[in-house]
């Protein structure tokens, strides 16, 4: 009989002492005052985040929304019914999608679910069988010849011989989600928010004068923000009263949702800055320029998206979907100065590059030269606003479709099947990642049935055969090894390392020191538990003759199509390799996908298209007042807005403390607490080193945040806590 151990019991941490229940707090009664208030309320002026399951159901099979499944023959196409939502509330409409996605989600988890995809409780599966369940979509072209609208991903829809899963698609209603969205949303609308958006758009159609409708808009901004499900508990930029400010718009470069992209100018783009101000009178800056030390000049370049969007260099960006109205689009390219003491100030914006160079582009100027010059007239600089706003509507479409939809969903989406196809359960390397691929599959399947085709189409200012060419061409052009976060920073500019980043100048690019830092901390973990499967002095030989790490590149680079893939044969290029996944599942897509309600939410911070055509001279948009300002927005276009709006409040849901990355440490430490086998002891202790590093990062990053400019937005995104383990929306 084993004997007790006699011991005192664990002393809990103050934090867990703190949270017990005091008995007052017990036996307190509820606040009947607090009942009374709520007694006040009308129905009409409580919130409606969700619609009742029953409710929602009864609404739709009265509408005819829904599709009829042939009793006789369930591999046949489901017939849709002709229903339609034709009028409707903001309010109403906005809680529908959040009911109607979660549903898509939830519909697509349980097919991938009874597909043994994404098993709710775990399955051991073969890796033949595991490449005959995870089949590649067809890429570049259909089986027809047409072009595949997305790069290579997981094959949702079953093909014609693949009668079981037919079955089980159509039963689950899946065909139903490729037009359910674009039926919730209403053509013509009721209520008072709609009533305020048709009177400023009138007042615009009248030519009545417009001064102080901005105003109006951060005031109804103000009243009406959205519950808070994000990490900025549903604050967002149009709360402050400087956010159409040069400082606001710069700091997005560093700390916003697209933070990624910014590169040190090319000498031949910052040639064509100094002729163009020298060529339109800014003789200013066409003095001031040249002085300027090259290394000190970034950009945000879209120089190129006319040629990744499949159209002529010259074409004007158009669509009109429909249910939307005229929608234009822009390729604008803004010069900044990073100034030594760490602001990042803009210098000029092309609204919208055509052509060759910015001879045939409209270039505008900024009247502030430096970031401490006055900023009393900024609010009332129309021009320089809406080249502003042309920037912001390329950054949305930028980072909508390239940085967050393809190089984190789609990018990571190839390695998830190719890895299924070629790697074991019981390997390395399927043992690192799997944890890192929750939910992504089908995540991303709903996303492919909704996002782009019923939303992001019916509000952007390109058409849709364009806009899937822009996420086929941004997949094929992820450089996979360039984009590890030392080679990415290095590319464009920046030091890759913390002693570098250290620099005063740099003092704002909180995402950069962040980035380094985590890189790091992760690839030190993927490291380490390598070391657990190989032996050090022997593992690049091992690696380099390993058939099954030869059969995963291979698949990555030919079947995934990510040619820029490494050919590994060493230790640290597995490592990279794995960390640089780990790194797109997690930090990343936190970084570019959790601050879309604060940046978005106000849709006239950054609307996702243009609402009348741009000037084509800067003669013209130097005349610019703020009604044309108002004109381009989104205004009183209630379908536009409200999705505008919808997407970043849907995709930021804070992510749930169980599924963060420094859970998965703690939960892996937890399940090998009392190990027994030597490798089993080590992945307990790396898990712990590993989690306490995360811990360092967390508070790393709030100094890092404390760090920026006075006033700065804080930048907390990827604190580990916020941190997903895996993309989970």
């Amino acid at each position: 009989m084993s004997s007790i151990v006699q011991g005192p019991l664990p002393i809990p941490p103050p934090s867990v002492v703190e949270a017990v229940a005091k008995p007052e707090d017990i036996l307190a009664q509820p606040d009947i005052g607090e009942k009374n208030e709520k007694l006040k309320l009308g129905v009409g002026n409580e919130p409606l985040v969700d619609i009742d399951p029953g409710v929602f159901d009864n609404e739709l099979i009265k509408l005819g929304i829904y599709s009829k499944m042939d009793p006789d023959n369930r591999e046949a196409d489901p017939v849709y019914q002709d229903g339609d939502v034709t009028k409707g509330t903001y309010t109403g409409t906005q809680a529908a999608l959040i009911h109607a996605y979660g549903r898509i989600e939830r519909s697509y988890e349980t097919y991938f679910d009874a597909l043994q995809i994404e098993p709710t409780l775990p399955r051991y599966i073969e890796k033949d069988q595991k490449k005959e369940l995870y089949q590649w979509s067809d890429y570049p072209t259909n089986r027809d010849g047409t072009p595949a609208q997305y790069p290579p991903h997981l094959q949702t829809i079953p093909r014609e011989d693949q009668f079981s899963q037919q079955q089980l698609f159509n039963g689950l209603g899946l065909a139903n989600t490729i037009v359910m969205i674009a039926k919730l949303v209403p053509d013509t609308w009721y209520g008072k928010t709609v009533n305020w958006g048709i009177g400023i758009l009138q007042r615009v159609i009248n030519g009545d004068p417009m001064d102080g409708t901005l105003k109006e808009i951060e005031e109804y901004n103000r009243a009406h923000r959205k519950s808070g499900t994000d990490i900025e508990q549903g604050n967002n930029i149009g709360l402050l009263p400087d956010w159409f400010s040069d400082r606001r718009f710069a700091d997005q470069s560093f700390t916003g949702t697209n933070p990624t992209s910014i590169a040190v100018v090319p000498d031949t783009l910052l040639g064509e800055f100094i002729a163009a101000a020298k060529k339109c009178g800014y003789d200013k800056w066409a003095a001031k320029l040249p002085t300027i030390d090259p290394k000190t000049l970034f950009v945000q370049d879209a120089r190129d998206i006319r040629r990744a969007l499949g159209v002529e260099k010259n074409e004007t960006l158009f669509n009109k979907e429909p249910k939307s109205d005229d929608s234009w689009g822009c390729a604008a390219v803004t010069l900044f100065q990073l100034h030594p003491t760490g602001e990042l100030h803009p210098v000029a914006i092309v609204i919208d590059y055509k052509g060759d160079s910015l001879a045939t582009s409209v270039t505008i100027f900024n009247q502030r030269i430096l970031p401490s010059d006055p900023t009393e007239g900024e609010e009332k600089d129309w021009p320089w606003r809406y080249a502003k706003t042309c920037a912001q509507v390329t950054d949305f479409l930028r980072h909508e479709v390239s940085v967050h939809l393809t190089q984190a969903h789609l990018i990571e989406e190839a390695l998830i099947v190719a890895t299924n196809r070629t790697v074991p359960m019981e390997h390395i390397i399927y043992r690192l990642l799997s944890p890192h691929w929750y939910k992504t599959l089908s995540l991303n399947a709903a996303a492919r049935a909704t996002l782009v085709p019923q939303i992001i189409k019916d509000i952007v200012g390109v058409k849709p055969d364009n806009l899937y060419q822009y996420v086929r061409s941004e997949f094929e052009s992820f450089d996979y090894v360039n984009h590890y976060i030392p080679n990415d920073l290095a590319r464009r500019g920046f030091p890759n390392t913390t002693e570098g980043l250290a620099a005063p100048q740099y003092r704002n690019y909180a995402y950069a020191k962040n980035m380094v830092s985590m890189w790091y901390c992760i690839r030190k973990y993927v490291r380490s538990m390598l070391l657990t499967y190989y032996v050090e002095s022997t593992a690049d030989d091992v690696i380099s003759n390993c058939d099954i790490i030869k059969a995963w590149y291979k698949e990555v680079q030919t079947a995934a199509h990510i040619k820029t893939f490494p050919t590994i044969t060493t230790l640290d290029e597995l490592t990279d390799a794995i960390t640089m996944s780990i790194h797109i599942a997690a930090p990343f897509h936190s970084a570019v996908n959790y601050l879309q309600n604060f940046y978005q939410v106000f849709v006239v911070a950054k609307p996702p298209c243009l609402c009348s055509k741009l000037p084509a001279t800067l003669a013209e948009l130097k005349k610019y007042k703020e009604a044309d300002l108002v004109k381009a927005l989104p205004i009183g276009r209630q379908r536009q807005w409200l999705l505008a709006a919808q997407i970043p409040w849907l995709l930021s849901f804070k992510v749930a403390t169980e599924r963060s990355l420094i859970s998965f440490a703690r939960s892996q430490w937890w399940s090998r607490k009392y190990a027994q086998t030597k490798t089993e002891k080590a992945v307990r202790d790396i898990s712990e080193t590993f989690h306490h590093e995360l811990r360092l990062l967390d508070v790393q990053f709030a100094e890092t945040s404390n760090a920026m400019s006075e006033g700065s937005i804080p930048y907390m995104v990827m604190d580990p806590d916020n941190t997903a383990v895996s993309i989970l929306i």
